[in-house]
């Protein structure tokens, strides 16, 4: 574990020196202060359009650091030939996809509750802390299973095109909704049965998309929560031992 920590450590180091990061806090301070000035045009749905755009920059900026650091992770370290040098250590390639992961989530962690908590005094403190910590827990499962994605095309394919599959991948699982509707409209049996197969091999991001101010201040219920826990656990889980044991056989040199 300490050698895993060591490289955590290190990742988080580089990922907060990488413009990539500054780009992103730049984007989500964007997203703040527009929703600051339409709220202020409307101040009746103030409150309201503050959490939605609110939200929605957290989850670009936590989703974008996991989408564009993951997909270099390992292309990067190739090209500087510092993975090399790394697995010459006592280092196992699994420790050091972990290291790595682990620094990832730790960036991305402090960035979606810094940043929550920002919107939380925005928003006047006057929100359930319980129901903001569980909307924002939702985006960090999120950002973990695309993380997972993006790892496991990396060490298949090129980092442009795991970049782009992973997000095709995150989209699907967010749109399952309106293809089962355009799907029951055509009545059409190919699309109806292509439709249940990406319901059952894409992540189901749907059934936890609570980033609005509907599910701040009514909050959400408590097996919804456990659902969207052990969904994300189970697939970031799955894609990350398969990442590992893909990555073992890689060619690195």
């Amino acid at each position: 574990m300490k050698k895993v920590f060591v490289i955590a450590k290190t990742t988080l180091q580089e990922m907060i020196r990488e413009r990539l990061f500054i780009v992103v806090i730049f984007m989500a301070a964007g997203l703040f202060a527009i929703s600051i000035l339409l709220g202020a045009l409307s101040f009746s749905e103030q409150q309201r359009i503050l959490a939605n755009l609110g939200f929605t920059a957290i989850e670009v900026a936590s989703v974008g650091i996991a989408l564009f650091a993951g997909a270099f992770l390992i292309s990067k370290e190739v090209e500087k030939q510092t993975l090399l040098l790394v697995l010459a250590r006592p280092i196992s390639r699994d420790q050091f996809i972990m290291g790595k992961v682990s620094g990832i989530l730790t960036l991305n962690t402090l960035l979606v509750f810094v940043l929550g908590f920002v919107l939380y005094l925005l928003l006047g403190a006057n929100p359930s802390i319980l129901n903001m910590f569980t909307i924002l827990l939702s985006i960090w499962f999120e950002a973990l299973i695309a993380l997972s994605l993006v790892i496991f095309f990396s060490v298949v394919v090129r980092p442009v095109l795991a970049l782009l599959m992973s997000f095709g991948i995150l989209m699907l699982g967010a749109w399952i909704p309106d293809l089962q509707f355009f799907a029951e409209k055509s009545k059409d049996m190919f699309f109806i049965q292509a439709v249940k197969v990406v319901t059952w091999i894409t992540p189901n991001l749907f059934r936890f998309n609570w980033k609005s101010y509907y599910f701040l201040e009514l909050g959400l219920d408590g097996q919804d929560v456990i659902w969207m826990v052990a969904h994300s656990l189970g697939w970031a889980l799955i894609i990350f031992v398969f990442a590992c044991l893909i990555f073992r056989r890689k060619d690195i040199v």
